[in-house]
């Protein structure tokens, strides 16, 4: 999965677990993989300035300082929310499919984590990454910062049965295609994915250290496996050396965007899980 997006999943997860648990310690959040990569991780909200413009002031500087300051806020849930950006482009206007660009940082469609209030106001939140540190040398190169402005709020999209229905068709048509036209890593891939999805089994044994996902349903957390895993689409050094027909061709962009929609769906729907209270 992008960075950006697992990232902005980990700590929307988070926060709906300390929200409903404040007491538990989470000792795994601080070091927890989604971070690894960021030697600063940030959070501002937008305020308005004497003339009624609005500005970002720094309101956190630690995502465990970010989980205090919506407790003290009476946030009580925290969704995701992905909105594509190539749909509705402008007349004349050139738009690169939003799967071709998930691979860029920034690229792709909107992410957006909403924090909701119990008196209907929200925030949205949306990072804005940058390589501020290029000589680190533990390679934490990069520096997030999450926006907020005051918003509606985002659609609680959380069915977990339907996104694992539609992921699984998805990933199937994925391994028929690939194994039809003999690229087996890739067609393995896509395969493992769908048994993290069924069984919860991975079969690459990828170790995974003690993070968000843990405090999922089962079903949640193997659909967020799953689509982690899916996350392929155009990667040329897998799909290499094509030779496909012009049929084929279109044939296998419907396969990725397909796979793109689901596995986006995928993520909210599993993240959006954590929102709903028993």
């Amino acid at each position: 999965m992008d960075g950006e997006v697992a990232q902005l999943a980990a700590l929307a997860i988070s926060a709906n677990y300390r929200l409903a648990n404040p007491d538990d310690p989470m000792p795994w959040f601080a070091e927890q993989r989604a971070f690894a990569t960021c030697g600063q991780i940030g959070f501002r909200a937008a305020v308005k300035g004497r003339f009624g413009k609005l500005r970002h002031v720094p309101v956190a500087d630690t995502p465990s300082s970010w989980l205090e300051l919506l407790e003290h806020a009476g946030v009580d849930r925290v969704v995701i929310n992905c909105t594509r950006l190539d749909q509705e482009p402008e007349p004349g206007e050139e738009v690169l499919p939003d799967r071709l660009m998930a691979g860029f940082a920034g690229g792709g469609s909107l992410w957006t984590m909403a924090t909701h209030a119990p008196d209907g106001g929200a925030l949205c939140w949306q990072a804005g990454w940058r390589a501020a540190f290029p000589e680190a040398r533990d390679g934490r190169i990069w520096r997030a910062e999450y926006f907020a402005e005051p918003c509606l709020g985002a659609r609680l999209q959380a069915d977990v049965d339907q996104a694992s229905a539609v992921l699984a068709a998805a990933l199937q048509d994925a391994i028929s295609f690939a194994t039809k036209n003999e690229y087996s890593r890739v067609a393995a891939l896509f395969g493992s994915a769908l048994e993290l999805l069924e069984t919860s089994r991975d079969p690459l044994d990828i170790a995974r250290p003690p993070g968000p996902a843990d405090t999922l349903s089962p079903s949640a957390r193997r659909l967020l496996f799953a689509g982690q895993r899916g996350w392929i689409f155009d990667n040329m050094g897998l799909w290499r050396d094509q030779d496909f027909s012009q049929a084929l061709w279109r044939r296998y962009a419907e396969i990725s965007e397909a796979l793109y929609s689901a596995v986006t769906a995928a993520i909210v729907a599993a993240v959006n899980s954590s929102a709903v209270r028993p």
